[in-house]
């Protein structure tokens, strides 16, 4: 698959849209609580994601010799304000904190994205949880307990994509099931499916 560098202490120095397959299987390693000691420069993949007429244009930094994304960036001239940015970034930022992320971390992220918008607010909170190894099951079932999700946004296109970083058969952690109660939640095909009555939320 082509993939290009990008330069994590400036801008983009040089990068091809490419459409990505689902991953290969991602290796859960233990989170980093402390400073992330990050590369100056990585592989890069442009992912573009659409819906309802609006585009966003995903940049995916993975580690050297691995799937694993470690950063994303998106450019866009979809604006969106709504308060359910609000909600998954404080979801994202509990999460962070419930995994051990010294707090300091967390503090400092919240405070440079005050004035961010929305799109950048997402990218960089999840980018925080995805550079301390928080496994992407966590942050894709974060992103799915935001209240009043609809299709058309930034936020569900991203818990989308995210998705396709989540082997199969890999457990929902704390997950509900809507119809029956259930909390033996599974993904599949990124979606979330209660392996009790077979009932499936797609993400």
């Amino acid at each position: 698959m082509e993939s290009s560098k990008f330069t994590l202490e400036g801008k983009i120095v040089k990068y091809s849209l490419v459409d990505t397959k689902k991953s290969d299987e991602v290796i859960s390693q233990p989170v980093i609580v402390t400073d992330v000691k990050l590369p100056s420069d990585s592989p890069a993949r442009v992912k573009t994601l659409r819906a309802e007429g609006r585009k966003w244009y995903l940049t995916v930094v993975h580690h050297e010799q691995s799937e694993a994304p470690f950063a994303l960036f998106c450019t866009t001239n979809s604006k969106e304000k709504s308060a359910q940015t609000s909600d998954a970034v404080e979801l994202l930022m509990s999460l962070a904190r419930g995994n051990g992320v010294l707090e300091e971390h967390v503090d400092a992220l919240e405070e440079k994205i005050t004035n961010d918008n929305n799109v950048n607010k997402l990218t960089r909170s999840i980018s925080l949880l995805l550079r301390h190894r928080v496994p992407i099951t966590d942050i894709v079932t974060a992103l799915d307990n935001t209240s009043d999700m609809f299709v058309g946004s930034f936020l569900f296109q991203i818990k989308k994509f995210l998705s396709q970083y989540i082997k199969d058969g890999d457990t929902v952690e704390g997950g509900e099931c809507d119809d029956c109660g259930g909390t033996h939640l599974v993904f599949s095909e990124g979606c979330m499916t209660c392996a009790d009555c077979g009932s499936s939320k797609c993400g």
